[in-house]
């Protein structure tokens, strides 16, 4: 007999419920996900042992009755697709019919329901997959799931889990994210009997942003929006300063569906350039609501990551919303300007479950933007070890690295062209000899630096001729530019070679520590800030200035307020 032969039932079973059930986070999110598709206004869950002894979700959505729970629980049945096509246009969060038999399939589940228009429920109990007891019972409407025992017939799987304190992370963020997306659903969590979280219903996003990430954080996000062909991405983004190490921070959303997908994230970060120092990541929650047939979901058992029909489009609009959301304009502390219009963001709206089909909701922020004038607004007190300006306004005192600012002015002048009819001829070309790997960056980044001012081409085996810089350049260190800027592109092969050469250029030219600035020249600087548009980070993402409020001062030194 040959060696192939057929797969038990069994086998297959745990095989499936392998892809989707990795952890008890999993079995939460298959859950949630079905509640919120039942329509369920609230949503309480209850978990011991980090998920491993009990996950118990209770919602009051619509419910089953006695049939269709029986159906609930065999592989590949499901009430989310009707005909073949709903396929290529989920309209749902769930739709693979493999949930329920899955979670089943690995552990001990009970699981009870009922209908608006039937006097009892129904229920089920199962042991690794197989039906142990079914019947009726007196309940609310709506569906009742306790996962006893999690991977008790499967000890591999348990085996590869973390800490206790690391799967109740991962379970709270999963609930975090559904709690974003769907603000009209309340949520209760406990955990071994203690509280963990609980949501009421009716909050819009900046709400629920204070209660799940404090309400400093609220205060400072920045509301976004950008609509086009069909394609509407939006939500609250925090500013450079407050940043992760990981990627982690920035929270994506597909139709209300919360996936974790690296060209959505990479999208943000996108919008972030030039704003964050090196191997820092945004906060950031992003929503992108799209036709369901422009976006496929069934390329992973788990619904983590989605595929888009035009990736590129998607990709530039969030990127650009991103970025035009941090370059508005900051106003004065003084000022009474009122906060950017946020009205026409679209927010799906809490009574809205079908992802295709949002109501456009209002988001409010009480962030503020930087607006020109900032800077000039602010008085000069003097400055400190020839490094820093300490500039003041009633509420506090700034601490600003006249090189990051300088640094910026430069960039941005230089990433505007304004140079561009201002070039240094040399007199004489200035050779520079370079390694074989050097000529290689120099001839791929050739055309970038010419088009940022820097005309320059081979001169003979392993050398470059350098004929022109831009005229903001002509005192710097030639030389040391040149090999700094192919090094830097060589070793970090940024997406765009351009920004990473302007941010060097920028660099070289700019002031230095222990340069003290005059009066008139700090006032120069400052407006010439407010003319680049206020920014608040140098090219690299290093912070221009900290601030320091008089509150604070004052409580380091003890007195009152």
């Amino acid at each position: 007999m040959g060696a192939v032969r057929q797969l038990s039932k069994d086998l297959i079973d745990r095989i499936a419920a392998g892809e989707v059930i990795e952890r008890p986070a999993s079995v939460v999110k298959e859950l949630i996900e079905n509640a919120i598709d039942a329509q369920a206004t609230s949503i309480t869950i209850s978990i011991e042992g980090s998920g491993i002894g009990l996950i118990s979700i209770v919602d009051n959505g619509r419910g089953m009755d006695e049939d269709d729970l029986a159906l609930a629980i065999q592989r590949h049945a499901t009430s989310k697709l009707k005909a073949p096509e709903d396929l290529f246009a989920i309209q749902t969060l769930g739709f693979r019919g493999e949930a329920l038999p899955s979670i089943a399939a690995v552990s001990r589940m009970t699981i009870a329901s009922r209908t608006a228009d039937t006097p009892h429920g129904s229920f089920l109990v199962l042991e690794g997959g197989d039906l142990r007891e079914h019947g009726r019972r007196a309940m609310p409407e709506g569906t009742i799931v306790e996962i006893r025992d999690l991977f008790f017939n499967t000890p591999a799987r348990k085996k590869f889990l973390k800490t206790s304190a690391t799967e109740q992370k991962n379970i709270l963020d999963i609930i975090t994210r559904y709690a974003l997306a769907y603000a009209g659903v309340s949520f209760k969590v406990s955990s071994d009997g203690r509280t963990m979280m609980r949501l009421a219903s009716g909050m819009d996003l900046p709400q629920r942003l204070g209660m799940l990430l404090g309400a400093d954080f609220k205060s400072a996000m920045i509301a976004f929006a950008r609509k086009e062909s069909g394609i509407c991405v939006h939500g609250m983004l925090a500013p450079p300063e407050i940043n992760r190490a990981l990627r982690s921070g920035i929270l994506c959303f597909v139709n209300r569906r919360a996936v974790r997908d690296a060209t959505l994230s990479a999208a943000v970060s996108e919008g972030y350039r030039g704003l964050l120092m090196r191997n820092r990541h945004p906060v950031a929650v992003l929503f992108v609501d799209i036709d369901p047939a422009e976006v496929d979901v069934n390329v992973h058992p788990a619904k983590a990551e989605v595929r888009f029909q035009n990736q590129g489009r998607v990709f530039g609009l969030i990127a650009a919303a991103v970025r035009e959301a941090l370059q508005r304009p900051k106003a004065p502390r003084s000022s009474t300007a009122e906060a950017p219009s946020t009205s026409g963001f679209c927010y799906p709206s809490p009574a809205q479950n079908q992802p295709a089909k949002r109501a456009v909701q209002t988001v409010q922020t009480d962030y503020r933007a930087p607006a020109n004038g900032f800077y000039s607004g602010l008085s000069i007190i003097g400055t400190l070890k020839d490094t820093y300006i300490l500039l003041e306004d009633d509420a506090s005192l700034y601490i600003l690295d006249q090189h990051a600012a300088h640094e910026r002015v430069i960039y941005e002048q230089l990433k505007s062209g304004a140079d561009r009819n201002h070039v240094q001829m040399l007199l004489h070309p200035l050779l520079i000899d370079v390694s074989p790997g050097e000529y290689a960056v120099f001839e791929q980044a050739a055309a970038t630096l010419a088009a940022s001012g820097i005309d320059c081409e081979p001169f003979g085996s392993g050398s470059i001729a350098v004929r022109s810089v831009p005229a903001a350049l002509s005192r710097a260190d030639i030389n040391d530019l040149i090999l700094t800027l192919l090094h830097d592109v060589g070793v970090k092969h940024p997406v765009d070679p351009r920004e990473e050469i302007l941010a060097s250029m920028a660099c070289h030219k700019s002031l230095r520590s222990g340069r003290r600035l005059t009066v008139p020249e700090i006032t120069s600087l400052l407006e010439r800030l407010d003319q680049a548009g206020a920014p608040t980070t140098c090219p690299h993402g290093r912070p221009i200035y900290k601030e320091i409020t008089l509150e604070e001062i004052a409580r380091w030194i003890g007195r009152r307020p």
